[in-house]
């Protein structure tokens, strides 16, 4: 039997919930519970210098691959050619951004945002003051001044991807993920309208997100913009007059 002042002696202190004497076996159990103790985990030391070269060469793959995937196609691209053009090993292509589709959603996301940051487009602070507008009409026009702003951006890796889904089985589920994210943030754009206030008489919300689903499409403005030559503004005003259209009352709309 072991009293506790023997272990203070032995360097072992005692705890307010330890008996006051120890039996051998209670110390020798005590003993191995503290050598048997995992060792310490060492602490992952991350250089900035060295993350913000890695974002750096992320982001020149990323822009050589979007020249590549809009110019030449998604089919006639390959990870050795987006390598040369980036100026890295192909094995960075992968280390960097994963397979050749994931690269391709990738580009489409970064054009979609206009940068590499993990931030969503509504979380964006452009997103958030718009939401923020409380009159549904000036709501819609100033969301269709986006829209026209990220169709600068994104028309052409998104027609890019139009393309490659029909002809090449590992783009159709990037293509099928896009038009998926579209339709949720149309839905999200009706909610916000009908918070501001009344929708038309008799459109329901899912035919309404139906209509913004189509209505934003980047699509149209490759085929305005790009195709017809109209400007962006030009663009964003029609888009405006169309949402409020088929959004809101007659009255509203013309307001």
């Amino acid at each position: 039997m072991v009293c506790g002042s023997a272990i203070m002696v032995a360097g072992l202190p005692r705890s307010p919930i330890e008996p006051a004497c120890w039996s051998d076996q209670q110390l020798n159990d005590y003993t191995m519970s503290m050598s048997n103790k995992p060792p310490p985990v060492k602490r992952t030391y991350r250089s900035p210098l060295r993350s913000a070269h890695a974002g750096q060469t992320r982001r020149t793959i990323i822009d050589a691959a979007t020249l590549l995937f809009v110019r030449d196609g998604y089919g006639a691209t390959s990870i050795e050619a987006i390598a040369e053009a980036a100026g890295v090993s192909r094995a960075t292509v992968f280390t960097a951004c994963g397979s050749k589709a994931a690269l391709l959603k990738t580009a489409y996301d970064v054009a979609l945002v206009g940068d590499d940051v993990d931030v969503p487009l509504p979380l964006r602070p452009a997103s958030i003051a718009i939401r923020a507008e409380p009159d549904p009409r000036r709501y819609l026009e100033r969301y269709a001044g986006l829209i026209a702003e990220l169709g600068g951006r994104v028309a052409a890796i998104y027609e890019a991807i139009r393309g490659a889904a029909s002809a090449d089985p590992d783009v159709r589920p990037v293509w099928d993920k896009i038009q998926g994210e579209r339709r949720i943030g149309a839905a999200h754009v009706v909610a916000d309208t009908a918070s501001k206030g009344p929708l038309r008489a008799g459109l329901d919300l899912e035919s309404a997100a139906d209509v913004v689903w189509v209505l934003v499409d980047p699509g149209l403005f490759h085929l305005l913009v790009n195709g017809r030559g109209w400007s962006s503004e030009r663009h964003a005003q029609w888009l405006g007059r169309a949402l409020c259209y088929e959004l809101l009352e007659p009255d509203a709309a013309s307001r």
